[in-house]
């Protein structure tokens, strides 16, 4: 029974060993290093899953979009805001869902989501008009999708290295094949039910992700930090510690301006791509098919991407910079699609081109900014990346405006293409900012009470009688860009026994 308990992943919840050491003075288990493998595959299903769920709902969700104009009479500009602003809540929460993630635990986040999700859907579908749905879809749900798609991201970047791009690939992939799935799924419901009782049906199928929650599983303790600088955050050294300073680094703000520059159309063809082809005369149920084909080509080649971009022969950078480009220039492309056939040919190119940058987004944060900034950056990039709830109103109010859809999908198009030559800048930035300021830090670290102190400028060598009773750490990081040509590695830490063999210590950020 023993053996049994200890060999499945959630043995932690059950123990039968005496506990033969004082909490007090029990030493924190050693750092796991990410294992590329093993049960990050049911982590990677697991996200895969809470993607196709809910944000394939969001990306499916402009086939309502119909239905409520009919509903409320509203204009398509104030209509397109109930999924805007549902949008706009996921990518603003990112930060806070980041951070609740670190504190209280991956599966504790996801689940509460989840739950806010089915609670925030079936208050939407009895609704009696906009004002309602704006908070009961546009804020309720977009926390709960926050809460429920942040811990999974996070999870994956802890359980990958090597292969972080090819899983990062196949969990993203979910919310392509939520489209490709939950487009045909509402609309069916919504011919059968009606939208209020679609949405019911859709709060009932979120228990699935209630379930796969439980399989988050920490790959080291909670709340036990793998980075000196977490270390020191509370202890009285804190002035001494490096700013993380994103705002400050130039390749963060490139970064941070090209994406929001490209994010900005997004979610348009989600949102209005069916109203615009049944604008040209294309029956509904047709028209539903270009989202069918824009979500298996987006699905297939997010996964193809993933892979490609693990190869170290691949750069990343200009894999994405292709990407934006390609987007742009079909959007542009719109006012010239007017027949089915066209329009299905812009929905698969488009589902390859965005596929790239969708990606490569999260991937290419922790390329540029580091394992220690990614949090931080993370959750900066999805505060900033909200610029995409303005593109689906933009567009809906060029259409009230014009009587078409096409100057929005252009204006986004433009946006675009000048996002692709924004990112141009971003190896110019690199360059520049290799190296520029740095502090180095001597402390030690006490392994009883876990004070942390400050070395004296000459400090005396340790008798060898005397017994190791703490580590010490010299500590090297930079505010800036970290040069390509230094690898990151985890503090190295020295007995005092082994202090004068070993040398210094040095962590290389």
């Amino acid at each position: 029974m023993h053996i049994f308990w200890t060999a499945i992943p959630f043995r932690r919840f059950y123990s039968d060993e005496p506990e033969l050491i004082p909490p007090e003075l029990r030493r924190p288990p050693p750092i796991k290093p990410p294992p590329d493998g093993g049960w990050g595959w049911v982590i990677v299903l697991s996200s895969f899953l809470y993607n196709v769920l809910v944000l394939g709902y969001h990306n499916s969700f402009g086939v309502y979009l119909i239905s409520l104009l009919k509903e409320f009479g509203e204009t398509s500009s104030k209509t397109a805001w109930v999924g805007s602003i549902s949008y706009g809540f996921i990518m603003v929460c990112g930060p806070l869902s980041g951070k609740l993630t670190v504190r209280y635990g991956a599966r504790e986040i996801s689940i509460l989501g989840s739950l806010i999700i089915m609670i925030s859907t079936v208050c939407s579908s009895y609704a009696p008009n906009l004002g309602t749905l704006f908070f009961t879809h546009g804020f309720l749900t977009g926390v709960g999708s926050s809460f429920a798609f942040t811990p999974g991201m996070i999870m994956v970047s802890q359980y990958f290295t090597t292969k972080r791009s090819l899983a990062t690939g196949i969990v993203m992939s979910g919310g392509a094949a939520g489209a490709l799935v939950q487009t045909r799924l509402h609309l069916f419901l919504i011919d059968a039910l009606g939208w209020r009782q679609s949405l019911r049906v859709f709060s009932g199928l979120m228990i699935i992700c209630v379930i796969t929650g439980f399989t988050y599983l920490p790959l080291n303790p909670k709340g036990y930090t793998r980075s000196v600088v977490d270390n020191l955050k509370n202890s009285p050294l804190k002035k001494f510690v490096v700013d993380l300073g994103l705002w400050k680094d130039k390749v963060f703000l490139i970064w941070v301006a090209a994406n929001g520059l490209c994010k900005f159309g997004f979610f348009i063809p989600y949102v209005h791509l069916v109203k615009h082809a049944v604008q040209l005369g294309i029956p509904v149920h047709s028209a539903t098919n270009i989202m069918l084909f824009l979500g298996l080509t987006s699905m297939i080649s997010r996964i193809i991407f993933g892979r490609i971009c693990d190869s170290e022969r691949i750069n990343r950078l200009y894999i994405n910079q292709a990407s934006v480009f390609g987007v742009g220039l079909l959007y542009m492309l719109i006012p010239l699609l007017h027949s089915y056939v066209s329009l299905v040919a812009f929905g698969l190119f488009l589902g390859i081109a965005d596929a790239g940058n969708y990606i490569l987004l999260p991937v290419l944060t922790f390329d540029l900014m580091g394992a220690e900034k990614m949090p931080v950056a993370w959750g900066l990039m999805l505060t900033v990346n909200a610029v995409s709830c303005l593109g689906p109103p933009f567009a809906g109010w060029m259409n009230d405006m014009t009587g078409s859809y096409n100057l929005g999908f252009v204006v986004a198009g433009v946006l675009n293409v000048a996002a692709c030559f924004v990112l141009a800048l971003i190896p110019i930035a690199k360059s520049s900012t290799r190296q520029t300021r740095k502090s180095i830090m001597n402390v030690t670290i006490d392994r009883s009470t876990y004070e942390i102190t400050q070395w004296a400028d000459n400090l005396p060598p340790i008798a060898e009688e005397e017994p190791p009773v703490s580590k010490y750490v010299n500590y090297f990081s930079t505010t800036t860009f970290r040069s390509p040509e230094i690898t990151e590695s985890r503090p190295e830490v020295y007995r005092g026994d082994d202090a004068e063999t070993a040398g210094p210590a040095v962590n290389r950020l």
